[in-house]
């Protein structure tokens, strides 16, 4: 069998919520929909740090992730194939929320939305099966794998 490299791009993002158990969700004014707060890895980075500085240049919050939930590989129909970590980001209290602000990366906006109206109209199609699975895996304590096309 022959060896032969394979570029990918990788991303990591985590669920954090507040006390009702609402999710957290960004969208940075260049892009459509609404995501995880998180973004790309860099070179040598791993895959928890990367989400924490993320998260911290993003929104200015300090978060320690948690269990890693779900590990999805995303076959981009041609273009760079790219694996997204999500991580448990824990809860944020009334205290973090109010010290939430755009950070280094310029605005962003964010809300904190209950689980069952994150849908096709918030996020992309293709990140739905991710955002089920990282809710599940922490409701029930478990790591998921996914492979998901886009």
């Amino acid at each position: 069998m022959d060896a032969t490299a394979t570029s990918l791009a990788a991303s990591a993002g985590a669920i954090i919520t507040d006390e009702h158990g609402h999710v957290l969700m960004v969208n940075p004014l260049h892009t459509a929909y609404w995501n995880l707060p998180g973004g790309h890895m860099e070179g040598g980075e791993d895959p928890s740090a990367a989400c924490a500085r993320e998260i911290r240049t993003e929104l200015g919050l300090d978060v320690t992730m948690g269990d890693l939930l779900v590990v999805a590989w995303v076959d981009s129909g041609g273009r760079m194939p790219r694996v997204y970590y999500v991580f448990d980001g824990g809860e944020v209290d009334a205290a973090q929320r109010r010290a939430i602000c755009s950070g280094e990366d310029g605005p962003v906006r964010y809300r904190f939305t209950p689980p069952d109206l994150i849908d096709g109209s918030l996020i992309p199609a293709f990140a739905i099966p991710m955002w089920e699975a990282a809710l599940t895996a922490r409701k029930e304590e478990r790591l998921v794998c996914l492979e998901v096309e886009m």
